[in-house]
C-alpha cells in the first residue's frame, strides 16, 4: 500500500494523479476523483468563457464514511458557495467549522501555478484525523 500520496487537480482542469500521471480531459460532466469505501470525492467540470468553451473545475464534493456521513461541497467564488450537508457553511471569510472533519477557510496556502498568483487566495482546507487525509481547494 505504501505511504501517503498526493494528487492535484486545478483549473481547466489540470490533473496529477496519485501515481504521478497527467491525464488531460476537457469535457463537461461530473467525474470521480477518489472513490473508495471510505472516501468519495467528485468533481464537476463546466465550460467557461475564459477557457473558450472547454471545461474547468466548477465544484468539488467530498463525502464517504471518513466524513461521518457528512458532505462538503465547494463551488467557485463567482457563482458557487461552500455547503455542509446542503447548508451554507464557512461564513464569513476567514472561518472554520466541522463537517465530519475539521474545515478551515482562509488565505493560507501555496499556488500550484503562476496564474493563481493574480487572484486573492480563498482556500478551503479539510483535515481528517481518522485516515490522516488533507484536502485543499483553491476557490477562483
Amino acid at each position: 500500500i505504501g505511504g501517503p500520496k498526493d494528487c492535484l487537480i486545478w483549473g481547466d482542469p489540470h490533473v496529477m494523479t496519485f501515481d504521478g500521471a497527467y491525464p488531460n480531459f476537457y469535457g463537461q460532466g461530473e467525474y470521480w476523483i477518489v472513490k473508495t469505501k471510505e472516501v468519495s470525492i467528485q468533481g464537476r467540470y463546466l465550460a467557461t468563457p475564459s477557457t473558450n468553451g472547454l471545461a474547468a473545475t466548477h465544484q468539488i464534493v467530498i463525502g464517504g464514511s471518513f466524513m461521518l456521513g457528512n458532505k462538503l461541497q465547494v463551488g467557485p467564488m463567482e457563482n458557487g458557495q461552500i455547503t455542509c450537508n446542503d447548508q451554507a457553511f464557512l461564513l464569513p471569510f476567514p472561518s472554520q467549522g466541522m463537517c465530519g472533519a475539521e474545515v478551515y477557510y482562509n488565505n493560507m496556502g501555496l499556488e500550484v501555478d503562476t496564474a493563481m498568483s493574480k487572484l486573492d487566495k480563498h482556500i478551503v482546507h479539510m483535515s481528517d484525523h481518522t485516515l490522516g487525509s488533507h484536502v485543499e481547494i483553491f476557490r477562483w
